[in-house]
Order: structure tokens, then C-alpha cells, then sequence
């Protein structure tokens, strides 16, 4: 199958356990191999994206070979977020889980994934759309214009 031979859909709530597989897959070919803590995650994550797959706050796009195998997918979490100077609107898009399956990489299927999901937040107004790369992605991320930003973080134990 190459780029062009398969088909992009938006992603329905029948769809949270094939969005989860992504998210547990993706997490896994980063290194986070500990199962237990992949399973809690499942647990939590699965009724999570069904409820926001029903109510738009997570959207999701699907890549299917013609026989409707999804083979890769990518995620949209729409959330509220304070309005700030140069960017008015009080919602923020994060684009997450790009997974494509082992068999299928390397043919411009996240590309494709990922070209979508900007497009449409274009079509919806957002002025910015954030992510964290794995190490694998960040190439890809990059020639489609995304930037390294100041962003910090810290662990509560």
C-alpha cells in the first residue's frame, strides 16, 4: 500500500479501542515497556477518548487500506485555554498520538495524518497547534514547519 491507496476518516466513538491500541503502541515503541503502568494508562484512556470522541473534544483521524484495515491514525485534543495577546481564542489544539503500524511506515501515511489535522485546524481558526515529538516523529514535524518552543515541565511525586 503506498500513501496515495489509502483513505483518511474521522475517527467515531466505536473506534476508542483502535485510537488506544495507537496511544499503548506509540508509547511503547518509545521504551515504556513497563506493562503495568501501560495498563493503567489503557484503563483510564479508553473510557476517556470514547467520551471525547462522542463529544468533539478529541477528534481522530484514521488511515485504512481499501479492505478498511486502519493501519495509522492521529489525534486532536480541542481544549479551553485562556485567551492571550496575539491569540484571542479561548481553545487550544494539541495534536497527539501519531501512530502508524510497523508494516506501514515509511510511506507518507503520518504525513498525510498529520497534513489533515493541520488543515483542519486552519479551517476551525486556531492560530497554533503544539505537540511533544518522540524522537522518531520530530523530523517529520519539523518539514512540516512545527517549531522547539520554551515550554517547562515538572514531576509532582
Amino acid at each position: 500500500m503506498h500513501a496515495d491507496e489509502n483513505t483518511l476518516r474521522l475517527a467515531t466513538p466505536n473506534d476508542a479501542e483502535i485510537v488506544a491500541h495507537h496511544r499503548w503502541a506509540m508509547f511503547a515503541d518509545m521504551g515504556h515497556n513497563d506493562l503495568d503502568d501501560l495498563a493503567a494508562m489503557d484503563a483510564s484512556f479508553l473510557p476517556y477518548v470514547r467520551r471525547a470522541l462522542a463529544d468533539g473534544s478529541y477528534k481522530s483521524w484514521l488511515a485504512c487500506t481499501s479492505e478498511g484495515q486502519v493501519v495509522a491514525g492521529g489525534g486532536l485534543l480541542v481544549y479551553e485555554w485562556p485567551a492571550r495577546p496575539g491569540n484571542p481564542d479561548p481553545r487550544r489544539a494539541y495534536l497527539l498520538n501519531v501512530y502508524t503500524e510497523t508494516a506501514y511506515r515509511r510511506r507518507g501515511i503520518a504525513r498525510r495524518i498529520v497534513t489533515a489535522i493541520i488543515a483542519w485546524c486552519r479551517a476551525e481558526g486556531f492560530k497554533t497547534v503544539s505537540l511533544h515529538a518522540s524522537a522518531d516523529g520530530r523530523a517529520l514535524y519539523e518539514s512540516l514547519g512545527f517549531e522547539q518552543t520554551n515550554e517547562m515541565r515538572l514531576k509532582l511525586k
